[in-house]
Order: structure tokens, then sequence, then C-alpha cells
């Protein structure tokens, strides 16, 4: 049989533990301060109460977050929500920022839907030349806004947003219809409800709509019905928890809404063709 992985650690920032010091409603550095202790490649980990975006503007970074791996070229905007798993590896010559906003900060932006997009939603995104030198530009007014003090603090979180407006406006998310905010809209609830199961006219009462008219805009924006999209996410909140956790079969089921574990392991391997033991690295029962 073999031995659970290790759980992900959880950090507040890397390699500080969660509920020390005081909480920066937004923190700034650049890529090497942190990088370069841990020589340049930063293990699998996650944040639970910080929104963190990676900046990268030259340089190579291999990525991974949540359970995809990539190596985008530079310029580009790395999103990391509350809860995603994320590590990177980087070139010693690797230029950029890493901005970390507080659960706080987080829970203020969502009031406006384009920021709550951004702050909510696991991404990788190009930048052009143009929106990378203005994002480069407001980053560095963060960095140079350091300190404690009140007014430096309140300064941050005005660039933060900023910046996040910068990227929201610049459409730098998942490929989709960005002109259709129902659907945009629709998958922030999703994500808001990864662990719990939600039928259909959940979603269409919520977002003031029809069925029918939820399930037309999304098949059209994103190729899949509502509740094929909820599967999903679903599906991937199970990966998360199965393989990032030390959490067995039966009580990801039930952490997930599902009455009987088996039901779940079928509803499992519907989705990704595999079973939730060989995820998990467990062995059945």
């Amino acid at each position: 049989m073999k031995n659970p992985p290790a759980p992900v650690p959880r950090y507040a920032l890397l390699g500080e533990e969660p509920g020390h010091g005081h909480e920066e409603l937004v923190h700034c550095e650049t890529i090497a301060a942190r990088s370069i202790r841990y020589d340049w490649e930063i293990p699998p980990h996650r944040h639970p109460a910080l929104c963190q975006l990676l900046l990268v503007f030259d340089g190579q970074a291999r990525i991974a977050l949540d359970f995809h791996a990539t190596q985008p070229a530079a310029p580009f905007a790395l999103v990391a929500p509350s809860g995603a798993v994320h590590a990177f590896r980087f070139s010693p010559d690797v230029d950029g920022l890493v901005l970390t906003l507080s659960n706080t900060l987080v829970q203020a932006l969502s009031g406006d839907q384009a920021l709550a997009d951004m702050v909510h939603t696991p991404r990788i995104a190009s930048l052009s030349p143009d929106i990378a030198a203005r994002v480069r530009a407001v980053g560095q007014q963060i960095l140079l806004a350091a300190g404690a003090a009140p007014a430096r603090e309140m300064l941050r979180r005005t660039l933060a947003e900023a910046l996040l407006r910068i990227l929201a406006e610049d459409g730098a998310g998942p490929e989709r219809d960005h002109g259709d905010r129902l659907v945009t809209r629709f998958q922030s609830l999703v994500e808001a409800h990864c662990r719990t199961q939600r039928r259909l006219e959940f979603y269409a009462a919520a977002l003031g709509c029809t069925e029918r008219t939820l399930t037309r805009r999304v098949r059209a924006a994103l190729d899949v019905s509502p509740i094929e999209f909820v599967n999903q996410r679903l599906a991937a909140e199970a990966t998360r928890l199965l393989r990032f956790t030390n959490a067995g079969c039966a009580h990801v089921a039930e952490e997930l809404g599902f009455d009987d574990p088996s039901y779940f392991s079928r509803f499992y391997r519907r989705m990704t063709g595999r079973t939730p033991s060989e995820i998990s690295g467990r062995e059945p029962g």
C-alpha cells in the first residue's frame, strides 16, 4: 500500500505560517526577492486567505497552476486565488513582481463584477507590450509605497485596484466570450459554490434569468452546458482534495455533498477517466 501524499503546505506568504503578524492589504516584492532563497524553484503550495498575482516581464518561468503545467512566454500575468495550488521554476534572470492581496481586500473588491472575476478565477494570460508596460509602472509604484503607515497601505490598495483594472480591461483571463457578463457572473457563482451541488434552477434564479437562457448563453460561450461546467469544476475540486490533502475518498465525497462514496467514485471516474484511489495514492476502502 502506498503512503499517502503529504498535504500541500498552506502559507500566508511563502515560508510564513498563516495567522502571524500584521495583515497587509497588499504586499508586493520582486520575484527574485523570495525565489533566490529557494534556488529559483518554488514548491507546490497554497494560500488559504490570500490571492496572489505573478507578473513576469522578462526571463523564463515554468508554471503549475492547480493541475496544469505550462511555460508561457513573457510578458504574462498569473492569478492564483485563495486555495489554488501553484508552483514555479524561474530562470535566474527573471524580471517580475509578486503581488499578494489579503482576503479582506479580495472581499472588498468582489462587489465589482470585473474585479471579482479577476481575483476569484485561476488564470494565466499573455500581456501585450503596452499593457505590460502599464502594469510594470503601477507595480513599481506599489513597491515604492512599502511600509506599515496607514497612508502607505491605502496607497498600495488604490494602486493594486488600478493594476487589476488594467488587467481586467485587457481581458486577461480564460478564453471565453468576454462580452457576455451573464456567463462571467455564472462562472464566479460556480466558483463560490464549487464544494456544493447546486441544480440548474439555483443558478438561473441567482442570476435572474430562465434556465433555457442560461443554458443557451453558457453553451454558446463555453461549448458545454451549465451543469457540465458545474460538474467539471466539482471534479477539479475533488482532484485537488484527493491529490493535495490526506483526505480519503469517503471524506472527499462527504465534503463535496455526496451521500454515497460509491456514487462519488462513479461520478469521478465518469468525469476524469480515473478512480479516486489512482489520484490519492491510496488503496480503496
